[in-house]
């Protein structure tokens, strides 16, 4: 377990806050997103409270009280439905990936982090499948994220009401941990992913695909062994 905290924020009469990572950091410096973004934004004046809802990318974190009179963060426990664990392992890291698959086929600027209790359609394939299809399309209601993940057989008949479900999208990063990394691409966009193995994807914006830049995230993930 490694814990990291803010250094900047009593400068302005707010509380640190402390980062805890129940394993390893994933990524070099990945800390840095989140206490950057505490630090950043009480220099401007927002305050913070324990028990408040913090929104990084498409995580939704919590605040809570420490005894050390710091601030914790909180995560969603993804094995337990309503569980809250201190925690940003998971949270921070699935973040940085959607980042980094948009910066390397220049979209930052274009990133659209659903939240995530917002709902996707499946079919009913789409846990056993060995590659998928995933699509999005302006949302439908407030609650709909806009995104289609579904099975690449085509004899399964995706029109069919019977044949598909509504799930939110954090049952999806349950299930297929893999797709998340896609979440934050805006609509227009289509993805055919390989897997559950070794990834590959081939992403589609407005029906033109577009290459990774070399060297980037998404072509190392497409040249894996």
């Amino acid at each position: 377990m490694k814990e990291f905290r803010t250094t900047q924020c009593a400068a302005f009469d707010h509380a640190e806050f402390t980062l805890r990572f129940l394993r390893d950091v994933p990524v070099p410096d990945l800390e840095k997103m989140l206490i950057g973004y505490f630090e950043n934004a009480v220099a401007t004046g927002t305050r913070f409270k324990p028990g408040q809802t913090v929104q990084l990318g498409w995580a939704t974190l919590r605040l809570t009280q420490r005894d050390d009179g710091t601030l914790g963060v909180l995560e969603p426990d993804l094995k337990h439905e309503l569980k809250w664990i201190e925690s940003v392992d998971q949270s921070l890291l699935e973040t940085w990936r959607q980042k980094e698959v948009l910066a390397s086929l220049g979209l930052l600027e274009k990133a659209d982090y659903p939240r995530q209790a917002l709902q996707a359609v499946v079919c009913s394939r789409t846990w056993d499948a060995p590659a998928f299809m995933m699509g999005r399309t302006e949302p439908s209601a407030p609650t709909d994220s806009g995104w289609f993940v579904g099975c690449m057989d085509d004899a399964h008949d995706h029109q069919s009401p019977e044949a598909l479900s509504v799930v939110p999208l954090i049952e999806i990063a349950v299930k297929v941990p893999p797709l998340t990394q896609f979440f934050a691409m805006p609509q227009g966009t289509d993805v055919v992913v390989s897997g559950p193995g070794r990834i590959r994807a081939r992403i589609f914006v407005e029906g033109e695909e577009l290459k990774p830049r070399e060297g980037s995230y998404l072509d190392a993930l497409n040249r894996q062994d």
